[in-house]
């Protein structure tokens, strides 16, 4: 999907009318609807309106946006596609322990598991 966004040259002053990668709204109950737009080096333009009432937009700088995005994924219940924080802690115990046989502590095998389920879907849309 795409959008067309009218924006002001940093040069010249002229605003200028741009195409650019979009998602599709979210629509939400209440009639209220997330928006985003991609800004290129710029970040990620998101808004919030609610039918017949207006609404707010925030530009966020590509870091900030990257974080948002791994926040909304969380808090859609989407965290199968990203690795476990706790990842690089049970490896790093898993490598500094001596002996052929390393140790693993409750929960650390369900966490591998889950990241080779994470990788080999990765490797699959590639």
């Amino acid at each position: 999907m795409r959008e067309i966004i009218t924006i002001i040259d940093s040069k010249t002053g002229e605003p200028v009318v741009e195409e650019r990668p979009a998602l599709s709204g979210f629509y939400y109950e209440d009639g209220y609807t997330l928006l985003g737009t991609d800004l290129g080096g710029l970040g990620v333009k998101m808004e919030l309106m609610r039918k017949h009432k207006g609404g707010g937009a925030v530009i966020l700088p590509p870091h900030k946006a990257r974080e948002c995005a791994q926040w909304l994924q969380r808090t859609l219940g989407q965290v199968n596609q990203s690795l476990p924080k706790e990842l690089p802690d049970v490896l790093e115990r898993i490598i500094e322990q001596e002996g052929l046989a390393p140790v693993l502590k409750r929960g650390d095998k369900k966490k591998i598991k889950d990241v080779i389920k994470i990788l080999k879907a990765q490797q699959g849309e590639n």
